[in-house]
């Protein structure tokens, strides 16, 4: 029991070296576009895209490519390779080079390692916690959260240090990451198989997850999420803040912080709560029903103080949802496939997110900002009115 929780608390080390960086980049990036380079609506959108695009490709590659190999290693060399962006982004700042041109590529190289390295380190979760899987998600992904917040407040000092600083501290995070990967024991090996093509390989994990009742209708909720949600936080937010708030890096760090805060809160909950829930499928759909919710109260523009409240709540919907709907495709999804539907659920998230960005960033282009608030939430309400209708969802139970 020791050596398991040692190896978890490694585990969550590792985590937590990868998502520090990442909430320094989530200001750091649209900071740059948004404020820094002062780019318009489309603009800013078309930069989120290509920091998400990549994951429609490469998560569902990473997925396989994990599945059939060994997720620790992969993992260590993810960590490296991550750190690279950031430090040749920080030498091109310090000798004046920032474009725009400069930060689609920096989106570009950074999300596609990112893509890979998500699906490995699911995949690694079940082997180091295999007594309350439940609760390890929950605390797995409580910990994700508390390190975009350390990395959001860190980033919320970028007005004031620069960039470069900011950069190569993510950089040297991210490398110290693999001190605690390296030290977590390889996964049982798979069983020898003959591998098909790496389409036939994607698609048996989609046939897996329509021919499952409970996973399904969990996955086409996280789509939503990613394209209705994901993709206006990602590109109307900064643009709210600078342009209605005339707000900087902090402004825009205090309303992610806001959101973020939500999210930990709510997955420590849960992380306490995991062995009595089973109706996680319900709380799936009640917690997404509230950001549709705080998007329409959010295109009224109301005060800054109002806004943080509403990603507050937003953010405690968003806990919720991630840490439920992970732990019903980890304790569903069968070990063959368990990667691979990880994968799908990320993609969800990620791969719909820039669409979501783009789809937002010409709406406001076109129509302002408020109706690229005021169109995601009305969508989204009837995709949730769907799947209610068609799935299960509301009653299945789900326990772990």
């Amino acid at each position: 029991m020791a050596l398991r929780a040692s190896l978890f608390t490694n585990y969550l080390m590792g985590l937590g070296s990868w998502f520090v960086p990442l909430g320094i980049q989530m200001v750091l990036f649209p900071w740059l576009v948004a404020v820094v380079l002062h780019m318009d609506a489309f603009a800013v959108g078309i930069a989120q895209m290509a920091l998400m695009a990549p994951s429609i490709l490469f998560l569902p590659l990473g997925g396989l490519v994990v599945d059939r190999g060994n997720p620790r290693r992969l993992l260590l060399r993810y960590h490296v390779l991550y750190a690279l962006p950031p430090l040749a982004l920080a030498v091109v700042l310090m000798m004046g080079g920032l474009s725009y041109p400069l930060l689609i590529a920096y989106g570009l190289v950074a999300g596609s390692i990112g893509a890979f390295a998500v699906p490995t380190r699911d995949a690694l979760l079940p082997s180091v916690a295999k007594d309350n899987l439940p609760r390890a998600v929950a605390l797995a992904t409580a910990l994700q959260f508390l390190g975009q917040l350390a990395g959001i407040a860190l980033a919320s000092s970028a007005d004031h240090v620069g960039a470069p600083p900011l950069l190569v501290l993510n950089a040297a995070l991210v490398l110290l990451g693999c001190i605690a990967v390296a030290a977590l024991p390889d996964p049982p090996p798979h069983p020898p198989v003959v591998h098909p093509s790496y389409w036939r390989s994607v698609g048996d994990g989609v046939t897996e997850a329509l021919r499952s009742d409970q996973i399904w209708p969990v996955l086409l909720l996280n789509f939503g999420v990613g394209v209705f949600y994901v993709g206006p936080f990602m590109a109307i937010l900064p643009l709210i803040v600078r342009d209605v708030y005339r707000g900087g890096a902090a402004e825009l760090a205090y309303v992610n912080l806001a959101f973020w805060a939500g999210t930990i809160i709510a997955a420590v909950a849960l992380a306490g709560l995991s062995r009595r829930v089973s109706l996680r499928g319900r709380l799936v759909a009640l917690a997404v029903s509230v950001g549709t919710l705080v998007l329409a109260t959010m295109a009224t523009l109301p005060s800054f103080l109002a806004l943080a409240a509403l990603c507050f709540i937003w953010g405690l919907g968003a806990g919720v949802t991630m840490t439920q709907s992970r732990t019903v495709i980890q304790i569903v999804a069968p070990a063959t496939h368990r990667a691979r539907l990880m994968s799908l659920f990320q993609l969800g998230l990620g791969g719909g997110g820039p669409i979501g960005a783009f789809l937002a960033g010409g709406i406001a282009a076109l129509w302002g900002l408020q109706a690229a608030l005021v169109l995601p939430a009305v969508t989204m309400a009837v995709m949730i009115g769907f799947v209610l209708f068609f799935s299960r969802i509301w009653s299945m139970r789900t326990a772990g």
